[in-house]
């Protein structure tokens, strides 16, 4: 009989099935490798054969692996299918929006035709007309691709040579086994059981999601004559729970056997909350049971203590986890010895077996959540999460195959510069660089305008302004951040440009090869330079991690590297294969060392929760993202672009046992969901708890049907962490301020705002003005006091004659400084200027000439924006916390006034050591220790309003009530 179906009720007994002395020496492959750790656990010495993952020898080199672990294949697929699109859309056969929709989804489109010659479904037995434009082209595309021999399915190698695998798979478990010396004699048992045995028969155990390439390799080993014996979990008083079980096995028409010697699994003596809970839902299900049934009240006075959780979103829920882990990591390295401890050598499992509460769950979003978080137990972490693969990622998206240069691309730029690759500085060093001068970079967007306008123009605008001596009027745009050498030195300068330009010369090492153009680049010649890169960089890391991550891309590569070295496809080939393909292990699969785990995990793991609890070990067993929303799901969720269940129902009629298996699967998956839940509380034997998230962005779920039937309420309580760590305190030492100068402007920023005199004169020598804003005023006000300077007691008519002339020169000298800002930008500005000249200054003057030039007015002007704020307190009115500050201002009605002009002179010698008395005062802190940050209107032209929480603070910055006091 080529196929066979056993089940078994209780898996604590599975060596007592009357099937046992049949299948314990074949070779048995599991759904996961948590359910081969949970049955080694249970079963022990019991088990005499090879068991490993079913996927282990689906997905082994000389079995299937050249198709679903071939990343060089895949390129070369995705490169065909970008070569067709181009075709349809140069023939018009299909429109630009449709073929950018296909590049868009081209990794979706590919799964989809991928899947079908996986399941081995002949193109002509679709009928396309049934479906719509893009899945007329999916037909199209799968009939092309079953013509190319990049698309052809590996064939399975013969009984002999898969023996063979499985004895190497055999020996593989022993080199891998972590366990006990019991343990490894099992496993070198196994191999020897292996050996000896023929090959005609194997176990599979536990699988109900079928892959397509799993049911692949089973079919053909049935026909080969090998006896497949399919087993499972089935209780039978719960025929509506294991209803999937039932359907998807149903497909091979052959009766199922139950065991005839442990008929009903029977529950502990002592049922917990757990165990209650799953009979409810079972009882539930079987509709034997209504709610307020006396047996479904019975078990409700004990399930009624789980916890069922309310996470707000995917964050929260992330950060609980977070927290429990972070417990974990505490209680490994507490319980490490002292010599342990020397050695810097960490342990990922280790960690997780002190895990407290262990978390399956149905949604995976959290694991990017994670992954981000503690991306060093993600052993399947994206090569592109690495600072080296930013690098690459960065590099990738920056080259201009027309211009043979990098383009700019700001955020590439500073991935480039914080990836500590470049050789000139560290990657902190560049970056902050970066960032003091990133307003020059505005408008830059080519390599070409990065040589004109930064090494060319600012850096020699930076040497001669340094040069300029004080009493220049030029010497005042040392104040902006980009010329300031407290910002910016010459050092920093340079570092950045020469970081810049190394950033080119790896691009055009790596691109720039011959023959190549943006629709046709040699694999071969580039993954060869790629190699080359890597090996000169290898040595230079400094992070070990990093290190042992370049050796597994170089051997990543050399099975990207295209075995004829002239294969080619185009620039978006190269960046989308990479990025999605350099990885060291397959996303979907977590694996067993990963803080959370997936529901099909479930089966494997509960089993260890007897020895757990007769151990007296606190373990907690967490089911999480139990909604209606990610509990069911349909055939659409799980099929790739651009399929759907409605296509696949009108355009093929399935008659082949390989696709009613896999689609059934896929139809069962909400059931799977139901099953795995019920499995983990049923055959659980320490605390559990339920959860689910109530909002992914701005849908609203609510908790899984099921359960609110039953009675389990959610609750939304305060995440906390699972220690809380005890408080400390550290004592600073500081130095008595004895004496402060009397400044009229550093005691305005005083008067304003105690926290911003701190932050310019305490912090700075001074403010540095930065931001494209303040630049904007700061460009204003130096115009408009170089011309006020010339017009200043002029006749009026004349000012007005040659005002447009005078200001046409003093924008000249000023402009060179500018280049960073567009044409219209630098018009913008004169006619604002103009605008206040004209109105404030020329106008305003006694007789026929023009007011005199106030150099204590355009002082406030470019630190304060304004000399006078008419401040609203109707709602709320902030005080100056020193007593002579407050009494400067003044109150009109339900308005505050600033007048920046109440600042006393030097000459008044009272007043002004009083106000000298005060700020001492505040930076001694000895009327207080608050910072006395008041925020206002002024903060609109302070300089630390990018850094300062306070001015985000406020609900509003209105700009309407301040003006200039003449």
């Amino acid at each position: 009989m080529p196929f066979k179906i056993y089940t078994y009720e209780d898996p604590y007994q599975l060596d007592k099935a009357d099937f046992w002395d049949e299948i314990s020496a074949l070779p048995h492959f599991c759904s996961a490798r948590t359910l081969v750790n949970g049955l080694k656990d249970v079963l022990g010495d019991k088990i005499k054969g090879l068991i490993c993952p079913l996927n282990d020898l689906v997905d082994h080199e000389e079995v299937y692996r050249q198709w679903t672990d071939n990343i060089s294949l895949r390129i070369q697929q995705y490169s065909a299918f970008s070569s067709v699109f181009k075709q349809l859309l140069d023939r018009k056969k299909i429109q630009k929006p449709f073929h950018m929709a296909l590049e868009h989804n081209q990794n979706h489109f590919l799964e989809a035709v991928r899947l079908f010659i996986e399941l081995d479904i002949n193109a002509s037995a679709i009928d396309g007309s049934k479906g719509n434009t893009e899945q007329q082209l999916f037909v199209y595309m799968l009939k092309q691709a079953q013509k190319s021999s990049i698309f052809q399915f590996p064939k399975t190698p013969c009984r002999e040579k898969l023996k063979e695998i499985v004895v190497a798979l055999a020996n593989k478990e022993v080199d891998e086994c972590t366990g006990t010396p019991q343990e490894v004699k099992r496993c070198e048992r196994a191999v020897r059981v292996t050996q000896e045995q023929p090959f005609n028969s194997i176990v599979v155990h536990g699988v109900h999601q079928f892959t397509p390439v799993q049911l692949r390799l089973l079919l053909a080993m049935e026909k080969m004559g090998m006896t497949i014996i399919f087993l499972f979990n089935y209780q039978k008083k719960y025929s509506k729970i294991y209803s999937s079980w039932n359907e998807i096995y149903g497909c091979f028409e052959v009766p199922i056997h139950h065991d005839t010697v442990v008929r009903e699994y029977e529950l502990p003596t002592m049922q917990n909350p757990s165990n209650a809970l799953a009979c409810a839902l079972g009882e539930i299900c079987e509709d034997r049971n209504a709610v307020g049934s006396p047996l479904l009240r019975k078990w409700y006075k004990l399930y009624e203590s789980i916890q069922l959780m309310e996470f707000a979103n995917i964050t929260e829920y992330a950060h609980f986890v977070s927290n429990h882990f972070d417990a974990a990591i505490q209680s490994y390295s507490d319980s490490r010895s002292v010599m342990e401890r020397g050695n810097n050598v960490w342990s990922n499992a280790a960690v997780l077996r002190h895990l407290d509460e262990q978390v399956y769950t149905a949604n995976r979003d959290v694991h990017t959540l994670l992954k981000i978080y503690y991306p060093e137990y993600a052993k399947d972490r994206h090569f592109l999460s690495y600072p080296i693969g930013q690098f690459f990622s960065a590099i990738y998206r920056l080259w201009d195959y027309e211009n043979r240069h990098i383009i700019f691309d700001v955020n590439a730029i500073k991935e480039c510069l914080s990836s500590n690759i470049l050789s000139v500085a560290p990657g902190e060093v560049l970056l902050r660089t970066f960032y003091n001068v990133a307003i020059l970079f505005e408008n830059v967007t080519t390599y070409e305008e990065f040589q004109s306008e930064i090494v060319e123009g600012y850096a020699k605008n930076y040497d001669k302004l340094a040069a300029t001596p004080g009493t220049d009027a030029l010497s005042e745009l040392k104040n902006l951040s980009v010329y300031s050498k407290y910002k910016v030195t010459k050092k920093d300068i340079l570092a950045l440009i020469r970081a810049i330009e190394e950033i080119n010369e790896i691009a055009t090492y790596l691109f720039a090869v011959d023959n190549s153009r943006e629709d046709f680049i040699n694999f071969g010649k580039h993954f060869h330079n790629l190699e080359e890169f890597l090996k000169q960089r290898e040595l230079a890391l400094a992070n070990e991690q990093e290190r042992a991550l370049i050796t597994a891309l170089q051997l990543r590569l050399d099975k990207i590297k295209p075995e004829n070295s002239t294969f080619s496809g185009t620039f978006r080939d190269l960046q989308q294969g990479l990025y999605y393909y350099l990885k060291q292990k397959n996303d979907e699969d977590q694996g067993v060392d990963w803080i959370v785990k997936n529901f099909e995990q479930i089966d494997g793991d509960i089993l260890q929760s007897k020895r757990q609890f007769e151990k007296e070990q606190r373990k907690v067993y967490h089911f999480a993202c139990v909604s209606d929303r990610d509990m069911n799901m349909t055939v659409n969720d799980q099929l790739p672009w651009p399929l759907t269940d409605e296509f696949i129902h009108a355009a093929y009629s399935p008659i082949d046992l390989q696709f009613q298996v896999y689609y059934t699967s896929l139809g069962e998956r909400s059931n799977f969901l139901r099953y795995a839940l019920f499995y983990g509380l049923c055959y659980n034997r320490c605390d559990v708890r339920l959860s689910y998230v109530k909002q992914y962005g701005d849908e609203t779920t609510e908790p899984y049907a099921l359960l609110a039937i039953l009675g389990l309420a959610p609750k939304a309580e305060l995440v906390e962490s699972v220690h809380k760590s005890t408080p400390f305190s550290i004592s600073v030492g500081k130095e008595i301020t004895k004496g402060v100068k009397y400044d009229r402007y550093q005691m305005m920023d005083m008067f304003l705002c105690p926290y911003r005199f701190f932050l310019d004169y305490v912090m700075e020598d001074g403010p540095v003005v930065q931001g494209n804003f303040l630049y904007q005023k700061y460009f204003e006000n130096l115009l408009i006091e170089a011309v006020w300077k010339r017009i200043g007691k002029q006749n009026r008519a004349d000012a007005m004659k040659y005002l447009s002339q005078i200001m046409d020169q003093e924008t000249q000298k000023l402009e060179p400084y500018f280049k960073f800002w567009k044409r219209t930008e630098i018009i913008d500005l004169k006619l604002r200027a103009k605008n206040y000249l004209v109105h404030e200054v020329i106008t305003n003057g006694y007789g026929t000439t023009v007011m005199p030039y106030v150099p204590s007015h355009m002082q406030m002007r470019k630190l304060f924006g304004a000399a006078l704020f008419s401040i609203d307190i109707s709602e709320v009115e902030k005080k100056n916390p020193y007593g002579q500050f407050e009494a400067l201002t003044k109150r009109e009605g339900w308005k505050k006034i600033y007048s920046l002009h109440k600042l006393p002179k030097p000459d008044n010698q009272a007043l002004a050591d009083s106000l000298r008395g005060e700020a001492k005062e505040y930076l001694n802190q000895t009327c207080g220790e608050d910072k006395a940050a008041i925020s206002s209107d002024w903060c609109t032209y302070c300089v630390h309003r990018g850094n300062c929480m306070e001015s985000f603070l406020r609900s509003e910055i209105s700009m309407s009530s301040s003006r200039d006091e003449p």
